[in-house]
């Protein structure tokens, strides 16, 4: 990330990073990546939180000790004052060793100051976008700037990541086609770079087809019943996942967002046989 934010329009900037970008506006900062520093020469009263992984606001505490307020989505919140509760959520409630824990949800928490249905000001609206987490939230500001946080995946992170996190598909979805309904002129993703209107469009509908893709593939691999477990490994095979512990947890979220997603639209049925838990096609 460079010091220097990029101007999209308006008063509207961007914090590009390797990491995680961040927005800025007026002194209102939009996720921060892991550098205090970076935002040093520019004011920030206020932080805006897009959900609760530790990536998208590494520099809240620092930048709260300075004077930020810090506003996040309501769901998240827990997730934001105490990381561990996610990665306990993602074990079972279980405790898990470091080496189990991918690096982006170590870090530690910040205190909320006020909720992001709350926020009134600056031209920032909050634009609930839930699907990666249950309370994500992306935020629209008045120069038609859209930071989008990880309800969006570009075609790179793909091409790198093939099972991205989401642990709701069925959300995911519907907060895509909330997105396309939207007015606003730049799309700026947590994860990858600022683009255009029409290419924004053109990263929704692959995203989405990706998605489909997914579902498909995973309703064809239990056509022949599968456990829990059987189906994760298949999944991550297909997506070329390494054999890592850090890889293993996050595909088993994402694995079974999509399994729960097919038993919701009555295409797959779910049974406990032999104390181990199956999966079926309908």
């Amino acid at each position: 990330m460079t010091g220097q934010p990029r101007r999209l329009a308006g008063d509207t900037y961007v914090f590009e990073a390797s990491t995680t970008n961040s927005g800025y506006v007026s002194g209102v900062l939009i996720d921060t990546g892991p550098e205090p520093s970076v935002y040093d020469g520019h004011p920030v009263m206020n932080v805006l939180i897009t959900h609760g992984h530790q990536d998208h606001f590494s520099s809240a505490p620092a930048l709260r000790l300075a004077g930020a307020r810090i506003t996040a989505p309501r769901e998240e919140v827990a997730l934001v004052e105490n990381p561990e509760v996610h990665i306990r959520g993602m074990f079972s409630w279980a405790r898990p060793s470091d080496e189990m824990v991918n690096k982006l949800f170590h870090g530690g928490g910040v205190k909320v100051d006020a909720y992001a249905d709350e926020w009134r000001g600056y031209g920032i609206d909050p634009i609930p976008l839930p699907g990666h987490t249950l309370g994500h939230t992306g935020y629209l500001t008045g120069d038609g700037v859209l930071f989008t946080g990880d309800a969006v995946y570009e075609m790179p992170i793909w091409s790198r990541h093939r099972l991205p996190y989401a642990i709701d598909p069925g959300l995911v979805r519907s907060s895509l086609s909330l997105i396309e309904g939207l007015d606003f002129a730049w799309m700026v993703p947590g994860h990858g770079v600022a683009v255009d209107r029409d290419e924004a469009f053109e990263h929704i509908a692959y995203h989405r087809d990706q998605m489909d893709l997914m579902s498909e593939r995973l309703h064809e691999m239990i056509a022949e019943p599968l456990t829990t477990e059987q189906a994760i490994a298949a999944m991550s095979s297909l997506a070329g996942l390494s054999d890592n512990s850090a890889q293993y947890w996050l595909a088993v979220t994402t694995v079974k967002g999509y399994l729960s997603d097919l038993l919701r639209q009555g295409r797959a049925e779910f049974f406990v046989r032999e104390h181990a838990g199956w999966w079926h096609a309908l």
